[in-house]
């Protein structure tokens, strides 16, 4: 019973942990502006496909991370302290920012969806990676696995938080109209500070492991 506690509560902290990250609804805006000349069909495919690609990743970087990490001679604290660093680094842009992580590098790919291989080629950059599983979200993944019941934490960490994702990208319209403009940008805000806190105790972790 205890170990059962134990693990439910290992697995809510990291569903909670990656959904932070991962930050869907920082990224609704910017989805929003990216298929604003699709159907809600094609949206919907569009964030099915964009999702699908970002767990995809996410959990490629969970099962083979570590032995990226072996070959390299990286140990998981250096690992910590520089992905804590880029993901601050990432927060903090973000924050001061009025717009979602990725839109500078890809702005052009909003003025270019006008068609459906241009939306589909969309859901792949920026919308999957770099937006969605992007190098915060990818080292968080690695980190979470040298967790007690790291690799199954991981996976269904990934499993949920890609789902919730799907369910927020498929349901922009909705949202964007409940929630509104100003509403989505005060949530993205709110999660770049948590995002934020968390690069803080992965440096934290990395520096006390090191002895430095």
């Amino acid at each position: 019973m205890v170990l059962l506690f134990d693990f439910i509560i290992s697995l809510a902290g990291a569903i909670v942990t990656l959904f932070v990250i991962l930050d869907p609804i920082g990224v609704l805006p910017f989805f929003q502006s990216l298929t604003r000349s699709a159907t809600d069909e094609q949206r919907r495919k569009i964030a099915r496909k964009a999702v699908l690609i970002a767990a995809g990743l996410l959990l490629v970087f969970a099962y083979l991370g570590n032995i990226i990490l072996t070959l390299l001679g990286i140990t998981v604290y250096d690992f910590e302290i520089a992905g804590g660093a880029l993901l601050l680094v990432f927060a903090l842009r973000d924050a001061l920012s009025n717009e979602p992580l990725g839109v500078t590098e890809t702005s052009q790919a909003a003025d270019a969806a006008n068609s459906m291989k241009a939306l589909e080629t969309a859901a792949i950059i920026p919308i999957a990676t770099p937006l969605l599983a992007g190098p915060g979200s990818l080292t968080s993944v690695i980190l979470l696995t040298k967790q007690p019941y790291g690799l199954i934490l991981a996976g269904i960490a990934i499993v949920a938080d890609s789902m919730l994702a799907w369910i927020a990208l498929s349901a922009s319209n909705k949202m964007n109209r409940f929630i509104g403009p100003s509403g989505l940008l005060i949530i993205g805000k709110v999660m770049d500070i948590l995002m934020a806190a968390i690069a803080v105790s992965y440096l934290t972790k990395g520096i006390q492991g090191t002895g430095l």
